[in-house]
Order: C-alpha cells, then structure tokens, then sequence
C-alpha cells in the first residue's frame, strides 16, 4: 500500500511566483498546487495537503515554530511521515525548534525541504527536492526512522546539526561536524547508522514548543566595548546572551576591551553568557588558550559542537522550559536532546 504523508506547507520560494511586471517574489501556490504542478507526487504516496502558513521565510517565528509542533504532534501516528516546505532563509532554524519541541518521541519521519527558485521558474530545484523528499519518507518510514530532517539536492541531513552555507547554490545547505543521515541517488536512498529509529516503547508524544526569544547575540570584535553590553545586562530584559568569538573560544581579556567584568557582571545578575565559534564547523575550547579559560572562569559557558542555529534555538528552548541557573542551562546546552551535540563541555 502507498504511504500516507501529510504535506505542511509554510509558505516560501518553493511556491513563490514574481509580482506583476517581474516584481518581488511573493507567497502565491496554495498546498494543493504542488500536486496539481507535480503530479508525480500523487503516484509514489497518498498525499494530504495543507496550508499551515503563507509566509517568506523570513517572517516566520517562534510562535509558528510553536503552531507547527503542536499540529505535528497531534498528527504522529496518523501518517507514515510528514514533509514541511519551508523558506531557505531560516528553514534550518524552524526545523531545529521542530526537533526540540517533539523530542524523541516522535514516532514518524518529518522532512523540511524547499527550493533556491520558484516551482515554476525554468531551472528550478524545486521538483527534484520535493520528489527526493517523498522519496525519503517513503524509505525512512520502511525503515522505521523517525527524526526531523532536511531534504536539499541529493542528501537528507540531520536538521538540528543544519546550516545554510549559500544564498544562491542548488547545495544551499551542509552538516559540518556531523555526516549526511542519507545519501539518495537513482538507485534509492541509502540510510546512514546513525539516523534514529522509532522508540517503541514511547507511547505519547510530548510536545515542550515554549520558546524564549529574549536573547542576544554578538560577534566579537577588536576593539569592541564590552561596556556597551552592561546596560543590556542590567536592563533585565536580556535573558542570555551569546558572543561569537574570536577564533576557539577566544575574547579579550586586557585592558579596557576586556570582556571579563562583563561576563562576571552578568553572572551576578543571572543573565548566562554562552561562547561559541564564529567559524563554520568549529567548535569551542575553553582550555585551548588563556583567553579561553579566562572567560571559562569568570563564568562563561563553552557550547562545544553546537551550530550558531542550533545554540540559538536551544537556548531559546531551554529559557523557554523553564531553566534560568547558570548550572541547568550549563547541563541542558551540553546534553544531547535530539543528536544536536556531540560534546560541549569544553
């Protein structure tokens, strides 16, 4: 029998078209388009279209990530699998909150796919990425997989190690520390190990959507004011803040640029301060270098592994559900929920 695979559209490029006389993109195909536009959708799956936004991808926020969770987890045993159009800009973004709010009870795959040009538009990505991702489901429901993914181009990657890497690349997105879930070519898709098979012995899904959205982050650089950050700190409106740093977990650590008061300041005042990398596929050290284990212990907390995406959204989550001392948020950003990170606690 077909599987059955609910399709979520959010709205995005995938089903943009251009204004009038070659205008701006625009939010235009509604969910049923799609398989009117590619009917070999239809063929391989039983598929149920719906409309959950319209929105560009830059638009959408933690109050969607939210509304899409919760119609996920409503739904998680009611189809084989799930697939989720979605905006490029931010898509690795909604698909981390995606992950963290379901957790690993989810019992069914989700896909998050989209495209760098407009269904209609002549060259475009969009009907091999939307066949590939049905492609996808198909497989990862027969072999039980059920975690949230990005199918773009020829692979399926784990959303919460994500990142987009190209505004304009049909290879718009890459998983830079850890290894593509599944590889799909014309003989079929081939799943990695590594990719997370169905807890049987889960039999709810809990759905934890709170997100805090009052952080900030900053990259740090030579010659920047640490002091510019204080008012920030004691206004109380700034819930955690994350510097970007110079290099492993560098920041400066003499003198009037110093960001050493700061983060002390900080801690006194329960506002967590997160230091992650700048660079694409790094990772924190916090004892590679002086600086490091200087803001390590002022109070800083390294964040290992995690992508800029994925530290985000985490933090955002893990103030959302409730964590505020600097020992819990320490513990949850360096547990591994959904396969986020590997190790940050150094």
């Amino acid at each position: 029998m077909k599987k059955k695979i609910l399709f979520i559209v959010m709205g995005v490029t995938i089903g943009m078209t251009q204004g009038r006389g070659g205008g701006a993109l625009r939010p235009h195909w509604s969910a049923k388009s799609f398989l009117v536009i590619v009917p070999t959708l239809g063929k391989k799956a039983n598929i149920v279209c719906e409309q959950l936004e319209n929105l560009d991808s830059s638009n959408v926020n933690p109050g969607h990530w939210s509304t899409l969770a919760r119609r996920i987890g409503r739904v998680n045993t009611r189809y084989d699998g799930i697939i989720v159009t979605h905006g490029t800009d931010t898509m690795a973004i909604t698909a981390t909150a995606t992950a963290l709010a379901l957790g690993r009870g989810l019992q069914i795959p989700v896909v998050f796919t989209g495209s760098q040009l407009p269904l209609m538009a002549f060259g475009s990505d969009a009907r091999f990425n939307l066949e590939n991702s049905v492609k996808t489901v198909i497989e990862a429901s027969d072999q039980k997989i059920a975690e949230v993914m990005i199918v773009f181009g020829d692979r399926a990657l784990r959303a919460v190690r994500t990142t987009k890497i190209s505004e304009a690349s049909f290879t718009a997105f890459d998983s830079p520390l850890f290894p593509p879930l599944a590889r799909i070519s014309a003989t079929g898709v081939m799943f990695s190990d590594q990719a997370y098979r169905r807890i049987q012995t889960r039999s709810s899904l809990e759905v934890r959507d709170q997100f805090d959205s009052s952080i900030l982050v900053i990259d740090i650089m030579p010659g920047l004011q640490s002091d510019v950050l204080l008012d920030i700190v004691r206004s109380k409106k700034c819930h955690g803040l994350i510097l970007r740093s110079l290099g492993a977990g560098n920041l400066p650590t003499v003198g009037g640029y110093s960001f050493i008061p700061l983060i002390k300041e900080a801690s006194k005042r329960g506002v967590p301060i997160f230091i992650t990398t700048k660079f694409f596929g790094g990772r924190t050290h916090s004892d590679l270098y002086e600086p490091g284990q200087s803001a390590l212990d002022a109070g800083a907390i390294f964040t290992g592994d995690l992508t800029d995406d994925a530290l985000q959204v985490k933090l955002m989550w893990a103030l959302g559900q409730g964590y505020r001392s600097h020992t819990d948020l320490q513990n949850v950003i360096h547990k591994n929920f959904v396969g986020e990170v590997s190790s940050a606690s150094s």
